[in-house]
This record gives C-alpha cells, sequence and structure tokens, in this order.
C-alpha cells in the first residue's frame, strides 16, 4: 500500500520541501544518520526533494541481528511503497556508499531503475588479504605498510584502544570524538561493513572520488568496477576524504558537479 509524503515509513525523514525533479534519497553513516548530507541539500533543495534514510526503533532494537544487506533491502522496499517524488537517486558518503548501493541495487529489483546511484569516496576492497595483493601488489604493500606505522602500538598485546576501531582494509574510526549514545551503533554498524559480501548489479553509477588521496591509493573507479556492470562516471572533487564535504568551498564543488550529473542523466532518460 502506498504511503503519502505526509506520512513517510519510519525509515525516511524529509529534508526540504521541494516536490519536483525526483528525489535523492542520503543513505545513513556509521552513527545512522546524514548529517554529512547537509551542504549537499542546501543545494538542492529549491529542485530536489531531499530525504534521509534512518534507522527505524525496530531496526534499532534487532540491530544485532541485522546484517548490511538486510538494512539496504529494508530502506529499498520502503523507498518503493512510499510515493516520494520520481525518479529516485541514492546517495552514499563513505561507508553510507555500501548502503547506498546495496539499496540502490535491491531498489532496482521492486521497480524500473531511473535514478542515478552516487557513490562519494567509498572504496570497495576483495574480501581476502591475498585478493587484494593479487589486485593490486604495490598499492597493498604501501597500504600495509601505512596501516602498521599507524596502529603498531594497538597491535601489541594487551595495547588495544577501545575507542578505536581500525580493521585491516578498513577505516579508523575514533569513538571518542562520538557520544557515548552513538558508540554501540557505529561498532556494530562497523563490524557489518567487515563482514559485508557485496553481489555485482547490472545499473549506473557515479564515483566521486577526493583528489587528495594518501599514499598507496591510487585514482582508480575506487573497485566498483569489479561489481557493476553498468556505465561508471568517475568524477574527481578537490580535499581529502573528509575536507570535500567538511570544507563548504570543496562542498560546493562537489554539488555542483552532482547536479551536472542529476541534469545529464534527466536529459538520458528523457531521449531513451
Amino acid at each position: 500500500m502506498q504511503k503519502s509524503q505526509n506520512s513517510l515509513p519510519r525509515t525516511l525523514t524529509r529534508m526540504n520541501s521541494a516536490e519536483t525533479n525526483g528525489s535523492i534519497v542520503f543513505l545513513p553513516d556509521f552513527g545512522g544518520n546524514v548529517i554529512y548530507a547537509q551542504p549537499l541539500q542546501k543545494v538542492f533543495s529549491a529542485d530536489y526533494s531531499c530525504f534521509g534514510a534512518r534507522l527505524a526503533p525496530d531496526m534499532v532494537e534487532s540491530l544485532d541481528d541485522l546484517g548490511l544487506i538486510e538494512i539496504a533491502v529494508r530502506f529499498a522496499t520502503d523507498i518503493h511503497q512510499s510515493d516520494i517524488p520520481r525518479p529516485i537517486h541514492i546517495c552514499g558518503f563513505s561507508f553510507a556508499g555500501l548502503l547506498a548501493f546495496e539499496t540502490a541495487r535491491h531498489l532496482s529489483t521492486l521497480e524500473p531503475w531511473a535514478g542515478e546511484l552516487f557513490i562519494l569516496d567509498t572504496r570497495i576492497r576483495p574480501r581476502t588479504l591475498a585478493a587484494r595483493f593479487i589486485r593490486n601488489p604495490i598499492q597493498e604493500i604501501l597500504y600495509a605498510a601505512r596501516y602498521s606505522v599507524r596502529n603498531w602500538r594497538t597491535l601489541l598485546p594487551g595495547r588495544e584502544d577501545p575507542l578505536i576501531l581500525h580493521r585491516y582494509g578498513q577505516i579508523r574510526m575514533d569513538l571518542g570524538n562520538h557520544g557515548e549514545a552513538h558508540r554501540s551503533i557505529i561498532r556494530q554498524m562497523y563490524a557489518k561493513m567487515a563482514e559485508y559480501t557485496p553481489l555485482p548489479w547490472t545499473g549506473s553509477a557515479s564515483v566521486f572520488r577526493a583528489e587528495n588521496v594518501q599514499w598507496g591509493y591510487r585514482l582508480d573507479d575506487l573497485g566498483w568496477g569489479q561489481l557493476i556492470s553498468g556505465p561508471i562516471t568517475l568524477i574527481n572533487v578537490p580535499g581529502d576524504h573528509l575536507s570535500m564535504l567538511r570544507t563548504a568551498e570543496n562542498a560546493a564543488i562537489l554539488a555542483d558537479k552532482m547536479r551536472l550529473r542529476l541534469e545529464t542523466v534527466q536529459k538520458e532518460s528523457v531521449n531513451v
């Protein structure tokens, strides 16, 4: 049964009042929120309906039993059953890029996929260490060296820091920068990322890459070419992983480039 826009599912929250040109749905970060999307939402508010996805109360209660894919399936199902303006564009930054990918993949099985998937500086890496070394040996050696230098203290027996989450191949999280109320969810979501095994998708995506990458990385497709068989548009934006959105100037450039992609996708859909 369809829900009105005044009665959204518990997993969606409205971020603006526009009801034209389709919708942009931002997927939640480790803490379950979409604060990172605020500088982008301000730019798109006049032309697109903007929504934030969030963990509904029942999902929080059963979070231990939900995998990343199951969370995305819930988001996709609720988006599909809502009547938010079409086409629907899905967007995620960093960890939220994984949720965005899975949400778009499952949404495309529920209704015709006419929007775009926006992945903002999310790197998808092979699960096994051997696969990583086979795929990019030099890059992996450099990453391993950097990981060891940065974490050698906590790698020693008995020296683990309970506030630092940093598994090999994953982003480093300092729980000390987050309130105690959010730490449990962050820990759970971080663990789900480690357990996540993505499946391929035939859709399309725009991958935005931070230009100021740390040594050991290349400006490639961030690994998405091995999963997405449809067109992938690669777009570089100024800043590093954090400053690409936290710095106002960088966020404005990112928003402009996203707007151009949205306009292009819209024109392409009309010409099909």
